[in-house]
Formats: structure tokens, C-alpha cells, sequence
């Protein structure tokens, strides 16, 4: 969706809220939601991603309307969730740091909560801490099937021996498979990305009948992207659909044809310069993620954007009647690493506007 076919919060209500900021709109995410979880197949259950947005108010809030599990790419993100009451929990990462190591057991504490792995050491790794913290976790093994990230290949012999040394281990529960093909997520051509995730599909497949074979049950598969989402019926080796910027969107997925979701994070800003061809807002680079495109203006979508540190530069025509104190939004490329850059979310409801801190945010650590 251009940001020109936007419906955007009316700016009235925003009045108080101080700039630069992001606005999220409640009744399209909770639209964005449904929409999302009416397109599983059967078998399926969507586990969002907590990683797209970092505020636990909105995954309270994706968790009563329709999913009951939720996963996280860090274990702080994990502690934060813990601490908020969610007890089914995916780090969707392989843990090795100490550090995170111990931030997974505290959040074993309180939750059901399970991470990635794909080498022996860091099966070893787990078990020793679930041992030292009294906790238990589940593990799933990574496998790769085309991303070429993280993962162990599809037809290696170690795919069985993660599984087993899992099962043979007394705190550790062999949970299923993490298979991701993030390569795929980024083809905006529906023609080409479903192919291209139908071969990743196979090769799931191909994984857990191995493992099956083997003996081994294989309770869970998790993966796939809001990318997959048009066609994620079809994808029916996955149990656990891990989508994430389907909740508030960005201009990224905006351009794939198929994902009829519409955005409801806004940057907002305001002005405060104003020249005959140009204007300054205060918003900048340490504000809105850059790192795939620029955000698009709502005022004239085709105007030049100019980014520093704290300032996002516009430029307009001379006859624009956009002045110093007027506000504006932007609509961001990347909601993931946008949203990281702010403290809080504002969200506009029926009741108004409320502050939600970004609270999954990494904090300080180390006792500082």
C-alpha cells in the first residue's frame, strides 16, 4: 500500500503526545491480527514474533485474540515476557553467551521456554545450566534450508544426533524443528516467493521424516514469515507460524502485492523549519531504521527525504502550505529495528491514546 492510499490517525488526537514519536493504530493492528490468524491451515497456530515490535502490550493483546504461544530472538526479550505473565516461550536464537545463558533459565523460572540449537556444545551448554538454575528446557534443532544462516543441513547425520542427545538428556525435552527461510521472505513477487518456499517446504518435510523414521517424534515445526502468510495454509509441515510485521506493517512488506495488511505504525513528527523548497522535521537517523530504505513522507510520497542524526529533510513546492508547529508522519521501511529505537509506542483506541513502553528492548546490563 502507497503511503498516499494511507488511512492515517487523525492528528487531533495526538496533540499531547511529544515528538519525535510512533503511533500505532489499534484498531487496524487488532484487524491485521485477525486477519493473519483466520489464514492458518488446520494444525497450524500462529506464534508471533515478539521480536517486530518489543511491547509486551501488544503481544498481551495478539494473545487474547486468537494465539496462545508466543516466540522472542533474545533472551532478555524472554526474561521480559516471563516477567509479564506469558508462559509459552521461543527463543528462536541458539543461546551461548553466560550472560544468556542465565537470562534463559530466569525465564525457565516462570515459563515453559525452549531455544534453537544445531551443534553438540551448545546442547551441552543448555543442560548444564537447566541443571545449575533447576530449570528444564526444550530444544529444537535448527535446520537450514536455504538461508544459509544458522542451521544444520536436512540429510546430515547430525540432525539425528542432536535429537537424540536431546532425548537422552534428563532436562532437556526435544521439542521439534526450527526451519526458517528468511531468504525467501524478501521476494515481494508472489510468482517466485511461493515456489521458492515450496522447495523450503520439502526440505522441512524431508527433515522431520527423518526424524520420524529415526524414532524420534517430532511435536512441533516452527517458521515461516508474515511473507507467508497469503498462501500459509499450503504450507502444512509447519505448526508454528512465527510472523511478526504483519501486526503494524512497514513499507518493505507494504510493496508486496498479496499481503492485503495495512500499515498501522506511524512515525510522527514535526515541523520545525520551513524554507520555500525544503522543510525539517524532528525526526532522524536515530529514530527510524534506514536500513532497508528510506520511510516514505505522507505529504508528497515522491519528495526527496535527507537524513541526519536528528533531523529528516523534505524537500517540498513553494506554494505547500505546510508550516513550523505542524505535524506529519512518516511511514517506516523496517518496523523492527524502527521500533527499537524508541522507549515507547503510543497507541490510539477507542478511549484514546495511551504510552506502551517498548519494554523487550534491551536494558541496561551488568549491574550498571
Amino acid at each position: 500500500m502507497s503511503a498516499a492510499a494511507t488511512t492515517l490517525p487523525p492528528l487531533d488526537l495526538l496533540s499531547d503526545v511529544p515528538t519525535p514519536a510512533l503511533v500505532v493504530d489499534m484498531a487496524k493492528a487488532r484487524a491485521n491480527h485477525r486477519r493473519a490468524v483466520a489464514s492458518l491451515g488446520p494444525g497450524q497456530r500462529l506464534r508471533p514474533h515478539f521480536k517486530a515490535h518489543k511491547c509486551t502490550a501488544l503481544a498481551r493483546m495478539q494473545l487474547s485474540e486468537g494465539a496462545d504461544t508466543i516466540c522472542c530472538q533474545t533472551t532478555w526479550e524472554a526474561v521480559v515476557l516471563a516477567g509479564s505473565g506469558i508462559r509459552d516461550i521461543m527463543v528462536t536464537n541458539q543461546v551461548v553467551d553466560r550472560a544468556a545463558l542465565d537470562e534463559l533459565a530466569e525465564a525457565a523460572k516462570s515459563a515453559a521456554v525452549s531455544a534453537l540449537v544445531d551443534a553438540p556444545v551448545q546442547v551441552a551448554m543448555l543442560e548444564e545450566t537447566a541443571r545449575r538454575a533447576g530449570v528444564r528446557f526444550g530444544v529444537l534443532v535448527e535446520i537450514d534450508v536455504g538461508m544459509k544462516r544458522c542451521g544444520v543441513s536436512v540429510d546430515s547425520d547430525a540432525l539425528l544426533e542432536l535429537a537424540d542427545a536431546i532425548a537422552a538428556s534428563d532436562l532437556l525435552t526435544f521439542a521439534g524443528l526450527q526451519s526458517y527461510d528468511g531468504h525467501n521472505a524478501g521476494i515481494a513477487d508472489p510468482a517466485r516467493r511461493k515456489p521458492a518456499a515450496m522447495e523450503a517446504l520439502a526440505k522441512t518435510r524431508h527433515a522431520a521424516e527423518r526424524l520420524r523414521a529415526h524414532g524420534v517424534a517430532v511435536p512441533m515445526v516452527a517458521g515461516c514469515a508474515t511473507a507467508h502468510l497469503p498462501f500459509i495454509g499450503e504450507m502444512d509441515a509447519w505448526t508454528d507460524i512465527q510472523a511478526g510485521s504483519y501486526l503494524v506493517m512497514d513499507q518493505l512488506y507494504g510493496a508486496f502485492p498479496d499481503l492485503a495488511y495495512p500499515p498501522a505504525l506511524f512515525g510522527l513528527a514535526t515541523v520545525i523549519h520551513r524554507s520555500p523548497e525544503r522543510i525539517v522535521l524532528d525526526i532522524g537517523l536515530k529514530h527510524i531504521g534506514v536500513d532497508n530504505g528510506h520511510p516514505a513522507w505522507v505529504g508528497e510520497t515522491a519528495a526527496p527525504l535527507r537524513f541526519s542524526d536528528e533531523h529528516t529533510t523534505i524537500a517540498v513546492a513553494p506554494e505547500s502550505d505546510i508550516a513550523v508547529g505542524d505535524r506529519t508522519f512518516l511511514l517506516p521501511r523496517h518496523i523492527d529495528p524502527t521500533i527499537n529505537l524508541h522507549p515507547t509506542l503510543w497507541l490510539i483506541d477507542e478511549d484514546g491514546v495511551t504510552p506502551a513502553p517498548v519494554d523487550g528492548r534491551m536494558g541496561a546490563r551488568g549491574g550498571a
